[in-house]
């Protein structure tokens, strides 16, 4: 295969004397939703409460500053979220990015955010140096839009800081408008290695917001993963709401 890298010595010469002050740099940050089932199976999200300036005081999801030349926005993401909230080696999927000037009022700051799913019983939260907290909340729709809820405490959008309502919302519906199609659900199981239908139709009604029809989601379910191999029947039963419900797992590559 050839390489198309080049290291010829006008480029090596060009790059010696190239003023990388002759265009602006903006900031780079990775932010991160975190999303879970709570113990009620309601969807859930990681907000932490600022406690630096700017937003001090505010609350908002993960993230941080890209360390330009020593990381990939991948990493970043990855250690921001270990850094901040104790969660490891979960999938991280690239939501969108942005960069809407006046987005953060220290400078131009282009923010890659991600979406991370993961079941409850992996979370081991704490808030990092630069947080005064780190919790779970319930997320609620009203009439103004989404709320998040946590023992009393109510935040709306406009309390986030920076535009982390707009990187929220399209978190959300990216993740229902995919959901039919693609695996997410599956990272929100209690235990891929055995799980029923009913479990995964309650995931999918919790991220959708709405009830599903039993026997469509069955017929859908059998079709699109047993049949084509990504899920294993597993020959045995457990007792579910007083009737026997047949156990799956999930075959990962």
């Amino acid at each position: 295969m050839k390489n198309n890298k080049r290291s010829t010595k006008d480029e090596i010469d060009f790059l010696k004397t190239y003023d990388a002050s002759k265009y602006e740099r903006p900031s780079v940050t990775a932010d991160i939703v975190v999303l879970t089932l709570d113990s009620s199976d309601e969807l859930s999200i990681l907000l932490i409460k600022r406690g630096e300036y700017p937003f001090k005081g505010c609350w908002a999801i993960p993230g941080g500053f890209l360390q330009a030349g020593k990381e990939s926005i991948d990493e970043a993401a990855a250690r921001e979220l270990k850094s901040e909230t104790n969660i490891d080696n979960v999938y991280l999927k690239q939501l969108y990015t942005f960069g809407n000037p006046g987005r953060d009022p220290r400078t131009t700051v282009i923010s890659v955010a991600y979406t991370a799913l993961v079941p409850k019983h992996m979370l081991d939260i704490k808030a990092g140096d630069d947080a005064q907290d780190a919790r779970l909340f319930k997320i609620k729709y009203d009439v103004n839009g989404i709320v998040f809820t946590n023992d009393g405490l109510t935040i709306t959008e406009s309390d986030l800081a920076f535009d982390h309502n707009e990187i929220i919302r399209m978190a959300i519906t990216r993740l229902r408008n995919r959901i039919d199609y693609e695996d997410d659900a599956f990272s929100l199981l209690k235990n891929k290695n055995e799980f029923t239908i009913s479990e995964l139709k309650r995931i999918h009604e919790t991220i959708k917001n709405r009830s599903l029809d039993l026997p469509n989601f069955r017929k859908t379910f059998l079709r699109d993963y047993v049949s084509s191999g990504k899920v294993k029947d597993l020959g045995k039963t457990v007792v579910s709401k007083g009737k026997p419900a047949r156990l799956y797992t999930l075959i990962e590559e």
